[in-house]
C-alpha cells in the first residue's frame, strides 16, 4: 500500500540536525550535526511510511541513514 499524502521536504544538501538516543542510562538525545548526501529513499523492505537520506555526519565522518523522526532541518541548499 503506498500513501501519496506522505510528503517530506529534504533534499540533498541541506543542513540538518540529527537526534541520536544515548547509549548509557541518560534521559536526554545527544544532538549533532550532518548533511543530506542523497534522495529520499524508500527501501523494499520498508513500508512507504518510513522514508529515509542518507546524511554525512561531520563529528564521525560516518554516512548514516536517517529517518523524519531523527533530524531537523537547519538550512535548505
Amino acid at each position: 500500500m503506498k500513501y501519496d499524502r506522505v510528503v517530506w521536504e529534504i533534499k540533498r544538501g541541506d543542513l540538518v540536525r540529527l537526534k541520536n538516543y544515548p547509549t548509557g542510562a541518560e534521559d536526554n538525545f545527544i544532538y549533532t550535526t550532518g548533511v543530506v548526501i542523497g534522495d529520499i529513499i524508500f527501501g523494499e523492505e520498508q513500508r512507504h511510511l518510513w522514508p529515509s537520506v542518507p546524511v554525512y555526519i561531520f563529528k564521525t565522518g560516518i554516512i548514516q541513514e536517517y529517518g523524519p523522526n531523527g533530524l531537523e532541518i537547519i538550512s535548505c541548499s
